[in-house]
């Protein structure tokens, strides 16, 4: 709970039921641990219209990065994105790192000692892949789960950096989490001081989407019903206003053109999730 997936999720849960766009009420389950295992959970359900899933580009570098869990986004029936969102590099506000590129020097200096908190093949991992090959830099990559348990883990010293979705940043900061970074095209209005990783010469953005998917056998019509719902949540004005808030955007894709960005997608990242793997 609390993570960039159950946000969105909740989120559109609410504008859902608010608005009555579908017959039938939605429950949100939220999956602790690797996000494989919630994968795995719907992928192996019943496929009758009632469960669907919820992840994001997880779902398409984990399949390259621990092949081992045997899940692929290939395995699932696609049913849409809806919005998007960055991420920031953050430490503890005691840190000794005032900036990434102190950070980024610490690391370079004594190679795989500053733990870097993850969930292997997710996104803190895969955006720390993006540091390291910018830079040069060596992290220890430690596997401990999605953005509430990062922030735990780091504020408990058991680990010395991360990543985070702006939401989860706007709710964990006032815990004494400082952002040396925003990974988006420019800076953030709720966080001026925090510049963005292309301004400090990094050359890279990465922003992330939400995705809907179903298990494979899973009617047209229960994947049709549900892209439409969640498509004309996306256009709710109330909801738009809390993506806004939360420095989330609104876009929506479904049917081919959804099919489309993930296989484009997935050969994006896939270079970067394989360096990763060589590193191990």
């Amino acid at each position: 709970p609390g993570g960039s997936s159950d946000l969105m999720a909740r989120l559109l849960q609410k504008t859902i039921e608010d608005e009555k766009l579908l017959t039938q009420p939605m429950a949100v389950v939220n999956v602790k641990g690797h996000f494989s295992i919630g994968s795995a959970q719907v992928k192996n359900t019943t496929p009758d219209g009632s469960n669907f899933l919820i992840l994001h580009l997880a779902l398409l570098s984990g399949e390259v990065v621990d092949p081992g869990k045997g899940t692929s986004y290939r395995d699932f029936e696609p049913v849409a994105m809806t919005g998007g969102f960055c991420l920031h590099h953050i430490v503890r506000e005691d840190a000794p790192w005032k900036n990434l590129g102190e950070l980024v020097t610490a690391a370079k200096a004594k190679p795989g000692t500053i733990l870097f908190g993850v969930n292997i093949g997710a996104l803190n991992h895969l955006g720390g892949g993006f540091l390291e090959r910018a830079t040069g830099a060596k992290f220890r990559f430690v596997q401990v789960g999605g953005g509430s348990e990062n922030y735990a883990a780091l504020k408990g010293s058991q680990t010395q950096t991360t990543m985070l979705s702006s939401s989860e940043y706007s709710n964990y900061k006032a815990g004494g989490m400082r952002s040396l970074g925003y990974t988006g095209p420019t800076r953030l209005e709720s966080e001026p001081t925090v510049p963005t990783t292309k301004e400090l010469g990094l050359g890279y953005e990465f922003c992330i989407n939400n995705y809907w998917f179903a298990p494979k056998g899973t009617p047209k019509v229960a994947i049709d019903s549900m892209a439409n719902a969640l498509e004309k949540a996306m256009a709710s004005p109330a909801l738009r206003k809390v993506q806004a808030e939360r420095a989330s955007t609104v876009e929506f894709l479904k049917g081919d053109a959804f099919k489309k960005h993930l296989d484009d997608t997935f050969k994006s990242v896939e270079p970067i999730a394989k360096s990763l793997v060589s590193a191990k």
